[in-house]
């Protein structure tokens, strides 16, 4: 335990360093809150935007904070200080997942309050709900930056990685773009993206007052994928940057999302 607290302690210091932990926490997130708040007010409640906020905020953090962040600092060398160390891997990928929370909820609360003061948005009933939904998002999707960063080779490999999952998620997730206005494909294609079931999740806890209980299908799709992608990646991480890894080894992504894609094709086939 003392190995976990002295490493979240480390790691806390080095994020709040990183000029792009409080962007993509902070900026990017308030910066698409008051963009889409202008754009959608007039047709949509406020919760509808906060919920999208919250995803784009998710997906930033983890992709991009833990994903490009580790590998980043494996290039740098840093994690090849950590080797001489007698720890394992789990407390590095615990101690991401516990600052990336961390980082996060600070952001959820600041964006909550805005919503609530300057747009009148009236807080849901399942407040735990809501916020035991963020903090599931937080560490499921730093759970696949994580898989990413241990199947990649260099920093250009991670950023092509990353975006092969980010955009399809920004466009066709809800995140940016309401759901009912994508063409069929789309729609389909969304209900395979992990970031679809964040979007529904609050939606339904925002404008059906459901409870984590009633949106247990994306709940256990997302333990699931937190639980598969934190063993793979404990499996793959690697120290130094020297030490490479096969192509194939990629496929291991695939196997973190195949929750979302079993319940991708449970939905289709139950339409």
């Amino acid at each position: 335990m003392k190995a976990y607290l002295s490493l979240i302690r480390i790691d806390l210091k080095l994020a709040f360093r990183n000029r792009s932990v409080i962007f993509f926490n902070y900026l990017f997130p308030l910066m698409f809150f008051f963009i889409f708040a202008q754009m959608m007010g007039q047709v949509r409640p406020i919760s509808y935007v906060v919920g999208m906020v919250l995803v784009l905020g998710i997906l930033g953090n983890g992709l991009f904070g833990a994903g490009m962040r580790a590998v980043n600092e494996r290039e740098q060398n840093i994690l090849r200080r950590y080797k001489v160390a007698p720890i394992t891997p789990t407390p590095l990928l615990v101690s991401s997942m516990v600052t990336g929370w961390v980082a996060f909820m600070p952001s959820a609360i600041l964006i909550f309050t805005i919503a609530h003061f300057r747009y009148k948005m009236t807080f849901p009933e399942h407040m735990m709900s809501l916020f035991g939904l963020i903090s599931l998002g937080v560490i499921t999707f730093r759970s696949i930056g994580l898989i990413i960063a241990s199947v990649v080779n260099s920093m250009q490999e991670g950023n092509i990685l990353i975006q092969l999952l980010y955009m399809p998620m920004l466009f066709l997730s809800g995140a940016t773009l309401p759901i009912e206005i994508l063409p069929r494909w789309g729609q389909i294609a969304s209900r395979f993206l992990p970031a679809s079931h964040l979007v529904t999740g609050f939606r339904g806890i925002f404008e059906e007052n459901q409870s984590l209980f009633q949106i247990w299908p994306s709940l256990l799709a997302l333990v699931a994928t937190l639980t598969i992608a934190t063993f793979v990646a404990t499996q793959l991480f690697r120290w130094e940057k020297e030490e490479k890894i096969r192509t194939s080894a990629k496929l291991w992504v695939l196997a973190a999302l195949a929750p979302f894609l079993i319940l991708g094709c449970y939905q289709i086939f139950h339409e």
